[in-house]
């Protein structure tokens, strides 16, 4: 019996940890809508539509990194990857010749709008730290 009551908060452990790029993710969209909005109001339409497009960059950017680091992991461990080596190589330069391309047009359009760009472009930092705050919370919280 002391065998189950072990594994169950390992369990629980691992369903909270394993759920954390899925709680990143919404992080990342609640502060893009919340940056939008204060953007919107504070700083006017060419800053928030500067911090929209480093928003979109931002969430896509998690996306890729997370496939990415998935497709290098299963490469690695298994050696059974749907990726190739060369797609993988070539989705992380892309990741960031999408940023600058962005940087670049927003840059040449307005310099106000490239600091809401810049701004987006952060989310990904502010998510994790929310993520963190949240891992801390319920660690201490639950014992976890």
């Amino acid at each position: 019996m002391s065998g189950i009551e072990s594994t169950t908060p390992d369990s629980a452990a691992e369903q909270f940890y394993g759920a954390a790029l899925r709680r990143i993710r919404r992080f990342i969209l609640a502060l893009s809508g919340i940056g939008l909005v204060v953007c919107l109001l504070r700083f006017g339409r060419v800053v928030a539509a500067g911090f929209l497009v480093g928003a979109v960059i931002s969430y896509t950017n998690h996306v890729w990194l997370e496939r990415m680091i998935e497709a290098l992991g299963e490469r690695i461990v298994s050696g059974q990857s749907r990726e190739r080596g060369g797609i993988i190589v070539v989705r992380a330069v892309l990741r960031y010749a999408f940023i600058a391309l962005g940087a670049y047009v927003i840059f040449r359009v307005s310099l106000t709008g490239l600091y809401g760009f810049l701004a987006g472009v952060c989310l990904t930092i502010a998510a994790i730290a929310c993520e963190a705050a949240v891992e801390v919370y319920v660690g201490l919280r639950r014992g976890l």
